[in-house]
């Protein structure tokens, strides 16, 4: 058991009930799914509906849309959906980044395709398909080797394609990383028996506008057409509406595309207990830590993000005991566990953590936080004013000219797109508008008079 192992346990956890990771490919995680009934249909109705396409699920930071792609993927995999194929699940993700150039990126796709399909038959304890082994060696060894490329499938075996000396992987062209995908979504079909695959793109918005065009162009008839391949971009709020208003012939290809909203209140409490009784050491006793009231806080300040919530109930958590070890300390108390139910006892109400000292830690916590963003007091004052318009757009500069800002473009460049990369503000995508408000922490920062 290690240290953290051991603070969780003082709570009377396994573990941390507010794990901010996404849930994973497995069985375990797929009742913590909460408030995605009917968006569930309609992605399983976009993938039973063919056996290839590219689907964009999008939505604000922290909403959940990487948690339930995975749920889905596992579903489809295991076949415990209630319709739809059996297909491969992506358990590595294609990370995109700032100019990322088409081939960068399908050399990427190539490598998390082929350790999703590894990862597969490890979980199963199966053999890897020769084919693949091939392929991961070249991968890792980064060096020439001779490899088959061009399959196809005649009757019940498949045809050996032509064989080839390609470079090593950093050297090869994007057509060849094509072909290869190609013929491993055939391997995964014939050999491990799906109907197909998933390949994730994960942070798709990160390009700049013309790379972003520039690569769903050289997709369109090349990743995108790849038979029994289902390409899954996640991305930011907006993301669908940008592209079908910057490249609809791109967009016309596209099978379907998911916005997600914020769950609901309720559905976040319904979520936060499935937790605390999957992770309490006692299912029967198992009490959440925090109060419903401070969840609701969390939640209405962050826009609705799961992630901000389970985020900072983490942290008030630690800070309790944190709070009560330096107690312990200071007055020179054995560090052992009747000391520390006795001193524990005296935040608790009915083995929930008291508001005022929840609060009073939020306070902490996100003052040093913000503090450590080193803001000047020009930033501050933006974010202030933000806050007292909710909504802004880059056009809305002339608000702000009290504070020096003279155009749009120094608007958007010296204040907009930073305290959005310091994930200050919140920004939202409905075609080419964009529009800034406060988010999470910001909320908090003006509450606690620290935009002064």
């Amino acid at each position: 058991m290690n240290q953290l192992d051991n603070l969780w346990a003082k709570l009377g956890f396994r573990a941390s009930p507010y794990d901010t990771k996404p849930l994973k490919v497995v069985k375990s995680d797929v009742e913590l799914l909460m408030g995605r009934e009917h968006e569930q249909i309609d992605f399983l109705n976009a993938v039973d509906s063919d056996n290839q396409g590219v689907f964009i699920i999008s939505g604000v930071p922290g909403v959940g849309k990487t948690s339930f792609l995975n749920v889905q993927q596992y579903l489809l995999e295991s076949s415990e959906a209630d319709f739809g194929p059996k297909i491969l699940a992506a358990r590595t993700l294609c990370a995109i980044q700032p100019s990322d150039e088409p081939e960068i990126i399908a050399r990427r796709c190539l490598q998390s395709y082929c350790s999703s399909i590894e990862e597969f038959c490890t979980i199963q304890q199966i053999s890897i398909p020769a084919y693949v082994s091939k392929i991961i060696q070249w991968i890792h060894q980064n060096k020439p080797a001779t490899i088959n490329i061009g399959f196809s499938v005649f009757g019940h075996g498949i045809s050996v394609g032509r064989e080839v000396h390609l470079p090593s992987i950093n050297e090869t062209t994007f057509e060849t990383f094509v072909e290869i995908i190609k013929c491993l979504s055939i391997i995964v079909n014939e050999e491990l028996k799906f109907s197909g695959s998933f390949i994730v793109m994960d942070n798709f918005e990160n390009l700049h506008e013309e790379d972003l065009k520039d690569c769903l162009t050289t997709f369109r008839d090349t990743l995108f057409d790849i038979s029994n391949i289902w390409w899954i971009i996640i991305g930011q709020s907006g993301l669908s509406s940008f592209i079908q208003s910057t490249n609809p012939k791109v967009f016309q290809r596209f099978s379907a595309s998911l916005e997600l909203k914020p769950i609901s209140v309720e559905n976040l409490i319904k979520a936060v207990e499935k937790r605390v009784k999957k992770f309490h050491e006692s299912k029967s006793k198992a009490s959440s830590p925090i109060s419903k009231e401070i969840y609701i806080k969390l939640f209405e300040s962050s826009n609705g993000e799961i992630r901000f919530v389970f985020k900072y109930c983490n942290s008030i958590c630690i800070k309790l005991v944190q709070s009560v070890r330096k107690n312990l300390l200071d007055k020179k108390l054995k560090f052992d566990d009747k000391n520390f139910e006795k001193l524990m006892g005296e935040h608790l109400i009915d083995k929930q953590i008291e508001d005022s000292f929840s609060h009073f830690c939020l306070k902490e916590i996100i003052t040093n936080e913000f503090e450590g963003h080193s803001l000047s007091q020009n930033e501050k004052l933006v974010l202030k004013k933000i806050g007292e318009l909710t909504k802004i757009k880059s056009k809305d500069f002339e608000h702000f000219r009290e504070l020096g800002v003279t155009s749009m473009q120094k608007f958007t460049n010296n204040y907009l797109t930073k305290l959005s990369d310091q994930h200050l503000l919140l920004r939202r995508q409905e075609a080419k508008i964009i529009t800034y408000e406060l988010r999470g922490i910001s909320v908090f920062a003006n509450e606690y008079d620290l935009l002064e």
